[in-house]
């Protein structure tokens, strides 16, 4: 099989450190209601289960987004796809900050973050292949998973 040539430039690393940040966003985006659940609650009036739902919707979005967001990156690619993910994910996080009194308004921002999230996350081994060499692409794809848990 024949290896493809490419051009390995030095910020490659700020590129994935960016990537990494907006990573970390999106997935601060999912969980941060995770650790509150009874106060969020208690707030927005409704059952533990209801604010379960704001980080359940993540995983049930990523299903059904996860196959044409692939589609996109290789189709479009990575620059195209994961500036939709970042797009989506600045936009929403803004707007669940402004509509934070209204828990259907939340709710609808999060299933918009969790469309993002595919575009983003399905991007990382893509990133790694097209920017870095093949002896630093484990690294690469391992410090992106990295930035999921951080």
């Amino acid at each position: 099989m024949e290896q493809r040539q490419f051009k390995v430039y030095q910020y490659r690393w700020v590129m994935l450190l960016v990537f990494m940040l907006v990573i970390f966003m999106n997935q601060l985006s999912w969980i941060s209601f995770a650790p509150i659940t009874g106060p969020a609650a208690a707030f927005y009036n409704v059952s533990d289960l209801k604010i379960g739902l704001l980080s359940l919707v993540y995983m049930m979005v990523y299903i059904a987004v996860s196959v044409p967001a692939s589609w996109i990156i290789d189709t479009y690619g990575i620059r195209f796809a994961v500036g939709i993910g970042a797009a989506l994910t600045g936009v929403f996080g803004l707007m669940r900050g402004l509509v934070a009194q209204d828990y259907n308004l939340v709710l609808t921002a999060q299933i918009g973050l969790a469309v993002g999230q595919p575009f983003i996350l399905n991007a990382m081994t893509t990133v790694a292949a097209r920017w870095f060499p093949v002896g630093q692409r484990a690294i690469a794809a391992g410090m992106g998973s990295l930035a999921m848990y951080v």
